[in-house]
């Protein structure tokens, strides 16, 4: 059962909007007079699946009891069993994120993918895309839903648009209307019509950009809302419920923001949302309140809505009170509801028999494909600490994707510009928990380590840069670091609002990090300090980079897209891309060169703080590696509630 208590939301702005009619917050709503038969409607929601699936970590190469939507398939079976009315929606960012994924892309198969398929066994109403979707392109996105048993709905991500959202051509429908039949609190049965429409971060138009098998165009996710939910209503949709692949953002946010959830509920035709793509929990203490969102209530602009966590961690549950309309084109109308969050139980959890046995020949060719044995690594390859010193499994990625594009530029005009790249550490906690770090051992390097190493299928991309965006590139790397007064003690070292993922190095370069100042760019990337700098001392071997100095940088496909939306005005021209994903870019060079991995490049430190402390929260793994960070003089101090290791480290 579910673990969290119900917080009640009373009386939807539907049947009585708030003050001004607008869905802001601010005002209490009035209490709606009922006018015809009551019914209940209960929404049972995921998202950020991740492709988790299986209750088995095959990066660790043993099962897992407590992981995937396997953990959560008996409580989404219990939620139903408990209402009588029920819709089960995905929200996006299932294809990718593990092996048995990496594997459904890699393989020569006939089945359905088993993302779709386990959504068939389950028995899923409406699905919609979330921005990794897109990641194996589009010819493979094509492919995988047309084995889908239910529709697939996004309003905002188009192969070609029109003069308006609503002239779009969208890649998939922008909405559905799905026919159910209610039963009512008397036992009468009823006709309802519920609307669902989805929507996608429209920053995949860029992210995506350099994928070569096709683009995709986007809309700004209110646009294209504002354009679709009237049409949606006047189709018959009776209930409109929201799949919003965004984050929970500003009630006013800029044209283009990736977090549109809260602006989205308060449109008058919502009467649902469903958000996710943070990877937070919602109703839950990830978000302050404010007049836009109620953080224990479960609303965004007065709208109950969820998010429900990440790789099958929490379902999403909204139960919505319903009342039969006596006139107009609706039939139905929201006049109360109830938000709450399930979390994986913390026993072990088997996944139903109906999707244990849908999903078995899947799990047992990603077992023997994940084992094939590429090479060896003299030394483990890990990330707990690959945002505070270097890290072998960083210089290993740099290094294969530096060979690869010097292999090909060899005899091209661009053969004499300095070759750099850039790695970052993928897993290394933060949202994704104490386990979210890679530790592989030394010894036989598989399959399942680089699906470990490099999760993302994306693809190589070679910039051409100037010496002064290389400094600026570095900087927003540095991000990740709260700002440590000298003298200080025990300043969380992470800034908890930026994923420390967003870190990356370029072993090529040597160069400190002064945490004495505050962080040049804020976590979406904007200039918020544009007289300080933390990068110090750049060199390039022996030499000082000068901000006119050209060099070739080799990045990832989502890498470049993030930069150019981050700094629209600057000049990044693509060198060098062809197509080649960078965990294939590794596997080739594991097999190439035999041993891998030597001891990290000490290319950058932070300045000296003597007399100053900062905490780090480590994984459990952390201890066997403590070694690599002598020279900090780490202090285990406590163990967090999230199951995170605090240590003391000595600046």
């Amino acid at each position: 059962m579910y673990h969290v208590p119900t917080a009640a939301v009373v009386s939807s702005p539907d049947a009585a909007p708030l003050e001004g009619g607008t869905g802001e917050t601010g005002s209490a709503p009035r209490a709606a007079t009922l006018h015809g038969p009551l019914a209940a409607l209960r929404l049972i929601a995921t998202s950020d699946l991740h492709a988790s699936l299986m209750p088995y970590d095959y990066c660790a190469n043993r099962p897992n009891l407590n992981l995937g939507l396997g953990a959560v398939s008996q409580q989404i079976a219990e939620a139903r069993g408990e209402a009588q009315n029920c819709l089960l929606f995905d929200n996006g960012d299932f294809l990718q994120g593990s092996p048995i994924a990496d594997y459904a892309a890699n393989a020569r198969r006939r089945r359905a993918h088993p993302v779709i398929t386990a959504f068939n066994t389950l028995g899923y109403d409406a699905i919609t895309l979330g921005n990794h979707e897109f990641d194996y392109g589009l010819r493979f996105l094509s492919q995988v839903l047309t084995d889908a048993q239910f529709p697939v709905v996004s309003a905002n991500v188009a192969t070609r648009l029109g003069k308006s959202p609503a002239r779009d051509e969208t890649l998939v429908p922008p909405f559905t209307i799905l026919r159910r039949q209610i039963i009512d609190r008397a036992g009468r049965a009823h006709l309802i019509r519920v609307g669902v429409i989805g929507f996608a971060p429209p920053q995949i138009e860029e992210w995506d950009r350099d994928t070569p098998d096709g683009r995709v165009q986007t809309r700004d996710i209110l646009a294209a809302a504002r354009a679709w939910l009237p049409r949606l209503r006047a189709r018959g949709a009776d209930i409109i419920v929201a799949l919003a692949h965004t984050g929970i953002g500003a009630l006013d946010p800029d044209t283009g923001t990736e977090n549109a959830a809260t602006a989205l509920a308060a449109l008058p035709e919502v009467d649902a949302v469903i958000a996710g793509h943070s990877h937070q929990v919602f109703p839950g203490p990830d978000f302050p309140a404010s007049a836009a969102v109620d953080p224990v209530a479960g609303r965004l602009a007065g709208k109950p809505a969820v998010m429900p966590g990440h790789s099958a961690s929490h379902v999403g549950i909204i139960d919505l009170d319903l009342e039969r309309c006596r006139s107009g084109s609706r039939r139905w109308r929201v006049v109360g509801a109830s938000t709450r969050i399930g979390r994986r139980s913390t026993g072990p959890a088997s996944a139903t028999p109906a999707l244990h046995q849908a999903l078995a020949p899947d799990h047992r060719a990603a077992l023997a494909w994940s084992r094939r044995r590429l090479g060896t690594t003299p030394t483990a390859l890990h990330t707990q600490f690959a945002t505070i010193a270097p890290c072998a499994a960083l210089d290993l990625i740099a290094e294969a994707k530096a060979m690869h594009v010097r292999a090909a530029l060899a005899g091209t005009g661009w053969e004499g510009l300095p070759l750099l790249s850039a790695a970052a550490p993928f897993r290394a906690g933060g949202r994704g928990g104490p386990l979210n770090y890679t530790d592989i051992p030394a010894g036989p390097l598989r399959m399942r380590n680089l699906s470990d190493l490099y999760p993302f299928p994306n693809t190589i991309v070679t910039l051409l840069l100037t010496g002064s965006e290389l400094a600026t590139w570095l900087e927003r790397a540095a991000t990740v670091f709260c700002q440590i007064a000298p003298g200080s003690t025990d300043t969380p070292l992470l800034a908890p609002e930026v994923p420390a993922f967003l870190f990356e190095t370029i072993p090529q370069l040597s160069y400190a990090i002064d945490l004495s100042q505050p962080a040049r760019f804020d976590a979406q990337g904007r200039l918020v300090n544009a007289e300080t700098r933390r990068i110090v001392g750049l060199c390039h071997g022996d030499r000082p980079v000068r901000a006119e100095d050209e060099y070739l940088l080799v990045t990832n496909s989502h890498r470049a897209g993030r930069a150019r939306l981050q700094d629209p005005e600057a000049d990044l021209p693509v060198v060098f891309t062809d197509g080649a994903r960078v965990q294939a870019v590794i596997a080739a060079h594991v097999q190439r060169k035999g041993p891998v991995a030597a001891s990290p490049r000490r290319n950058w430190h932070f300045l000296p703080m003597p007399g100053t402390t900062v905490s780090f929260a480590a994984g459990d793994g952390a201890a066997a590696h403590l070694d690599d960070v002598a020279d900090f003089r780490p202090i285990r101090l406590a163990r967090d509630g999230a199951g995170f290791t605090h240590y003391r480290l000595h600046l």
